[in-house]
Order: structure tokens, then C-alpha cells, then sequence
């Protein structure tokens, strides 16, 4: 139970947040708005003030939508493919943005009377007075290009060893099930590993038996009455 002096500290603490307008100062409202950035487990800052941050979370939603990890290692995994990506796509936005600077610079100044030839030159001059520049943003690409394939491979294995372990366990569970329903025994729940409930392991009986009746029907160019005597000769009246 709280003390009277806790309970106490609780209400003026309680009643200071709600007096509390955030930062007021310039450098308080740049620092607040940097700790919007933060993410993940690190409080690493991956969208710069510069860039929009709905945008990114929408990038990011849909991104590990479509990696769909489950465990907490492949979400690490993913996110961190997530965030090499946004870095990427900024590094190109950045490259882009040097070229386009070189039109406003003394690079742009050619005129060679053609609007085409003159975004070739400007882009070859940029390219010539900044090589250096360039070269750094290349090998930063580069780097990040490695990250990214190590995170992908990592991301992949993981999957792989998972769904793999899942498979093995629902054989397991489809052999133990069709054996108690051969002795007239109540399922019994496996020893360890996935558990399934019992419309999964009926879900993927059935698969195997379409499976079984798709081979079948193709070993017997589809006809129909040696497609029966073969399906039977082949287990396709039996539990599983």
C-alpha cells in the first residue's frame, strides 16, 4: 500500500505534467523534437528533422508487413533492414540533390543552348569538382548495401529454421493423430516443440491427401478409373 507521502508526491507530479506546455526554448524544442525520432531498442535517431516521419512509419509498416517476422530476433532483424533501407533511399535522394545543386552553382553555368546538353555538362562538372565527395557517399552506399544483404541472409535463415522447425512438429502431430484415430484414442497433445490445434492438423491432412491425389491423377494421365484402383494401391483410404 502507498505511504500518505507518496501518494502525495503522485498528485503534485500528476498535477505538473498537466501544467507542463513541453519545451519552451529553441534548443529545448529541437532537442524534444529529435527524442519524436528515436526508435527502437538503441534511442538511435533514424529520421533526420529534415525528413517526414509519418512517411516513415508508413515505409516501416509496410516493409515488415511484407518481411512478416514472428520471433523477437527476426522483428530485430527486419527492423534493421527497415532502417538500412530508409538510409539508402536518403543516400540517393542526397546524390540527386548535389546534381541538382550544381545547376545553381559555377557548374551550371555553361550554355551550351540546349537544355538536355547543359544538365549533361552541369552533371559532369559537379562530378569533376566534387569526385571526393562523390566517392565518400559511394563507399557510405556501399556500406550500407553489405548490411543490408547481411540482414537479409540472417533474416532468411531464421525464417528457414523456423518454419522448417514447424513443419517437422506438424508431421509429427499428423502421425500421432491419425495413429490415435486408427486405436480409437482421444488426441493427445505433443510432447513439445508447436502446438496445433485440431483444425490445423485436419487442414494439413487434407492437404496431403490432395497432394497424394494430384500425383496420382498425374502418374495416371487423368483417367478416372485407373485414377481409383491406383489412389487406393497408393494409401488413399487410410487415416491420413
Amino acid at each position: 500500500m502507498s505511504s500518505p507521502l507518496n501518494v502525495i508526491q503522485l498528485e503534485a507530479n500528476r498535477r505538473n505534467a498537466l501544467q507542463s506546455t513541453g519545451p519552451r526554448t529553441e534548443a529545448g524544442k529541437k532537442t524534444s523534437s529529435l527524442n519524436a525520432l528515436r526508435h527502437g531498442l538503441t534511442a538511435r535517431v533514424v529520421v533526420l528533422p529534415s525528413e517526414d516521419l509519418d512517411a516513415y512509419r508508413r515505409f516501416s509498416d509496410e516493409f515488415l508487413a511484407s518481411l512478416a517476422p514472428e520471433t523477437f530476433a527476426e522483428r530485430q532483424c527486419a527492423q534493421t533492414i527497415i532502417d538500412t533501407q530508409w538510409r539508402l533511399n536518403r543516400i540517393r535522394t542526397i546524390e540527386e540533390g548535389m546534381l541538382a545543386l550544381g545547376h545553381f552553382g559555377p557548374e551550371g553555368q555553361l550554355d551550351p543552348g540546349h537544355p538536355q546538353i547543359h544538365a549533361a555538362l552541369t552533371a559532369s562538372a559537379v562530378y569533376s569538382e566534387h569526385s571526393q565527395a562523390f566517392v565518400n557517399l559511394s563507399m557510405h552506399e556501399q556500406r550500407l548495401y553489405r548490411m543490408l544483404k547481411d540482414a537479409t541472409k540472417s533474416l532468411d535463415e531464421m525464417k528457414s529454421k523456423r518454419l522448417a522447425a514447424r513443419q517437422a512438429d506438424l508431421d509429427a502431430a499428423v502421425a500421432l493423430s491419425n495413429l490415435d484415430k486408427m486405436l480409437g484414442l482421444p488426441n493427445a497433445a505433443p510432447p513439445s516443440g508447436f502446438v496445433f490445434t485440431p483444425e490445423e492438423i485436419d487442414a494439413e491432412r487434407r492437404r496431403r491427401r490432395r497432394l497424394l491425389q494430384a500425383k496420382v491423377a498425374h502418374e495416371c494421365n487423368y483417367d478416372r478409373k485407373k485414377f481409383h484402383q491406383q489412389f487406393a494401391i497408393a494409401g488413399g483410404n487410410g487415416p491420413g
